[in-house]
């Protein structure tokens, strides 16, 4: 008896500690499924994060909200997001965009030429989302998209017609080049200047500048024209954009500038009036000396002709 009860004894010891083993097998192998699990969800999380970019909706234009970082320029923006450098500048305050730093938020306009509705084969696609205000429904967001009920229902996987404020929702694809890529459709990720015009004569513009002119010009029917003496003056800093002194047209008005004696053309945005100085005496526009070149001048004066909005 006391050796049966002995081995009774030593089959429950030895049960208890397979029961602990099992547990603590079973609890460890859940500790390790969850962290799995955590850790995917934030692999997934910050995918999402990374791949997709929300649109912000003001009146019947979509934005994206960017943060300028340190580095980069009006033109590079507008050139990794597949828009005019004038687009860009006239979806934004002026002063913001001539002072613009790294931290500064800015507004990326949302257009034909950089929303997909199909999935196109270019590396730097982006999901775009937006959400769902107060006043939402699936036609308003249709309207202002472009994109089909239908099609919102269906990429959503919607049940029905019904939005909650906060959704978000996805509404095409966005294009974003790399800065350091380059894309046959538009040459070298960030060209300096873009060429146009025919053997008579050349356009330089910088900045995408002719754009917005045409803008505030009503496609060239609203002008008022000047000649007279322009002088060029040194301006500090790397920033290549084409900037004048006006005393007829307020800030942030593009002139358009030509030189008769070689058939050359530029686009300059004006900072201000002329300073009252010695340098500007006798001249009706002052440009800085970057322009110079694409102008085909050497001297620091030269005659031209001026045409811009009529106030």
């Amino acid at each position: 008896m006391p050796y049966i009860k002995l081995m009774l004894i030593k089959r429950s010891i030895l049960g208890i500690i397979v029961v602990l083993f099992s547990v603590n097998t079973i609890k460890f192998m859940i500790k390790h499924l969850i962290i799995v699990l955590l850790f995917t969800i934030s692999i997934s999380a910050t995918a999402q994060s990374v791949d997709s970019i929300i649109a912000v909706r003001k009146g019947a234009t979509w934005y994206i909200k960017y943060t300028v970082k340190a580095g980069e320029t009006v033109h590079m923006l507008a050139v990794r997001y597949y828009i005019s450098d004038g687009v860009l500048e006239y979806a934004n305050d002026a002063d913001a965009m001539m002072k613009m730093s790294p931290g500064t938020i800015i507004n990326i306009p949302v257009t034909k030429e950089n929303i997909s509705l199909h999935k196109l084969p270019l590396d730097g696609l982006r999901g775009l989302f937006c959400h769902v205000a107060p006043k939402d429904d699936i036609s308003i967001i249709s309207t202002y998209t472009g994109v089909t009920k239908e099609q919102i229902i269906k990429w959503n996987n919607l049940k029905g017609n019904t939005l909650v404020p906060g959704q978000a929702l996805f509404i095409g694809w966005i294009k974003v080049m790399s800065p350091d890529s380059n894309d046959p459709a538009v040459g070298s990720a960030f060209p300096f200047f873009k060429t146009a015009g025919n053997s008579d004569s050349t356009v330089i513009v910088t900045g995408g500048m002719d754009t917005l002119y045409d803008v505030q010009t009503n496609h060239g029917q609203n002008v008022l024209t000047e000649k007279g003496t322009a002088v060029f003056f040194e301006k500090t800093g790397k920033n290549n954009l084409f900037v004048a002194f006006h005393n007829a047209t307020p800030r942030g008005t593009i002139i358009k500038v030509f030189n008769p004696g070689n058939g050359k053309t530029i686009f300059v945005k004006v900072l201000g009036p002329l300073p009252d100085t010695k340098l500007y005496s006798n001249c009706i526009i002052g440009i800085n000396d970057v322009a110079k070149e694409a102008l085909g001048i050497t001297d620091t004066k030269a005659w031209c002709e001026l045409s811009y909005q009529a106030n």
